[in-house]
């Protein structure tokens, strides 16, 4: 254990020369990491507990809200790409801090619960936008500040910072102000905590300079002439980039799984157990295990093929459902489980832990190979559109999980669980069934056509060989 963790840190030698614009980027990573998490762990109960919306409401427009982040992430990345880093920056983040700052005191001072849900609305659809920002800036910043010789190492760091940011909203964050200040009002601290937390990420975009190239020879000259339409239609033309987005159309079954965690499982977990339940704490466990995981997996992960991790990590995340579609009762046949509690208690931690390795292996290794294809005049173009996938995924599951949890995991389904009266086909087991075969989907998909999607890496791989 000792040595895998000395292996792990001796990575970070290629960053002794890393420059202060890499270590500002991850602070804001963690800031940021920090706003996003934590109002996404309670967003469902926020809009149905402090708005007064429905389950199958509060679903939609959280798929709308997604929709329209990756919507605006199209066309974010080429404006990146002409108008800079930092300019970026801090455009998104004065949206975020203006937007979060509206789900704080919205619901303490609207009493009209119709006026109110019109500006809480209103100002998601905002905060889209806003949020747009963040995803393919903060990789072409990753790009753009570390160089060939240490960029798999910085994007392991930025990717550890972000889950520590992960970690800290989940059991510090969530149940930290909801137990102090209760269900409702916490829901309401965590929304001024993130307004803070992006004020903070704010600052320190003050201090970048977004033209110091790690690697020099990576630095183009901006065509300040050319229009985003325009880039937009450059890379759309490339087949490179053609069959980056049919690969990632691919991934979308398995990618869905990782929308659950804020669409599905916070209803889901306090829906299915009695009592209260630490929403934050199980929240932080996927993170925490990320962040172990990364420091023993990672010196092993990385002399391995990137593509290959990409499809080991997605068949693991989407296995980690199986415990979950299993009937209840199977899971009440286990040694040392006694009661619905403790099933429940086991399924849900068991999956957590799963689609936590799935995870680790699949995410790093998912954004750095988008970077490492994308031509160096384009990556946050690259970056942007290859959201495309999720643009269809999102809103899809935004709507789905809607319906699906009113049906299946409704408020009160444990009351119904108890008297053994829910078949089979009418459990939420039944739905993670549905989430499953979905998810299965991708991977067996993308081994399949493994040579053709792979046909543009291994040219570009020969190219730089040469």
């Amino acid at each position: 254990m000792f040595t895998m963790v000395k292996n792990y840190f001796s990575e970070f030698k290629v960053l002794k020369t890393a420059s202060k614009e890499f270590w500002l980027i991850n602070a804001m990573t963690f800031f940021d990491g920090l706003a996003y998490f934590s109002m996404m762990n309670v967003l469902s109960i926020y809009l149905t507990k402090n708005c007064g919306f429905s389950d199958f409401e509060s679903g939609k427009w959280i798929g709308i809200y997604t929709l329209l982040i990756t919507a605006f992430v199209f066309g974010i990345g080429a404006i990146c790409d002409i108008v800079g880093i930092k300019r970026s920056f801090l455009g998104g983040l004065a949206i975020l801090i203006g937007t979060r700052l509206v789900f704080a005191v919205a619901p303490f001072f609207v009493k009209d619960q119709t006026v109110l849900q019109y500006i809480v609305i209103s100002s998601m659809l905002a905060m889209s936008f806003g949020t747009a920002f963040m995803g393919p800036i903060f990789n072409t910043a990753m790009r753009r500040f570390t160089s060939k010789e240490n960029r798999s190492t910085g994007f392991n760091v930025y990717y550890l910072i972000m889950n520590l940011g992960a970690i800290f909203s989940g059991f510090a964050v969530t149940d930290g102000l909801r137990t102090a200040f209760g269900e409702i009002n916490g829901n309401l601290a965590i929304m001024g905590l993130g307004m803070l937390m992006n004020l903070a990420a704010f600052v320190a975009v003050m201090f970048m300079n977004e033209n110091n190239y790690a690697d020099p020879s990576e630095k183009v000259e901006v065509k300040m002439g050319k229009r985003p339409l325009a880039v937009f239609a450059e890379v759309w033309k490339e087949s490179a980039f053609q069959k980056l987005v049919l690969f990632l159309v691919l991934t979308i079954g398995v990618r869905l799984v990782f929308t659950h965690q804020f669409l599905v499982m916070p209803k889901y977990y306090t829906r299915v157990m009695q009592g209260d339940f630490e929403l934050g704490f199980a929240n932080s466990v996927n993170p925490i295990i990320i962040v172990v995981g990364l420091i023993i997996l990672i010196p092993i992960i990385n002399k391995y093929d990137t593509f290959k991790m990409i499809v080991l990590g997605m068949a693991i995340s989407a296995l980690s459902l199986v415990v979950m579609a299993l009937p209840i009762e199977w899971t009440l046949a286990l040694p040392g489980v006694h009661n619905l509690d403790q099933a429940y208690t086991f399924i849900i931690f068991a999956q957590i832990i799963i689609f936590a390795f799935g995870e680790l292996i699949f995410s790093p290794r998912f954004s750095e190979y988008t970077a490492m294809i994308a031509p160096k005049d384009k990556v946050a173009s690259y970056m942007s559109l290859a959201a495309l996938p999720m643009f269809i995924a999102k809103p899809i599951n935004g709507f789905i999980s809607g319906l699906l949890i009113s049906m299946y995991s409704y408020d009160g389904i444990r009351a119904k669980i108890d008297t053994g009266n829910v078949a089979y086909k009418d459990s939420p087991e039944f739905m993670w069934m549905i989430y499953l075969l979905l998810a299965l989907s991708s991977p067996l998909v993308v081994v399949l056509m493994r040579n053709y999607l792979r046909k543009e890496e291994r040219a570009l791989a020969a190219e730089k060989a040469e």
